[in-house]
């Protein structure tokens, strides 16, 4: 049995497996409310830097993209 094999997933079973982690952490915030809330300023931190890392990954493609004139492939 190969556990760790190459998977390949089309864009709507991605957007399943996002939608069913979404659920659980909304399943589990419930849960464990009385618990959460006092690391509410964990939360905020870790949003803030995940988002100041993709915005900081985007414009460095956006750079490197138009001082190259590649045309950015989807």
């Amino acid at each position: 049995m190969k556990i760790f094999r190459t998977w390949s997933f089309k864009w709507w079973e991605v957007g399943l497996v996002k939608l069913c982690l979404l659920s659980l952490g909304i399943l589990l915030g419930l849960y464990f409310y009385n618990y959460l809330i006092g690391l509410l300023w964990l939360w905020w931190i870790l949003f803030i830097l995940t988002m100041i890392y993709f915005i900081v990954k985007l414009i460095r493609k956006n750079k490197v993209n138009t001082s190259t004139n590649i045309p950015d492939s989807l």
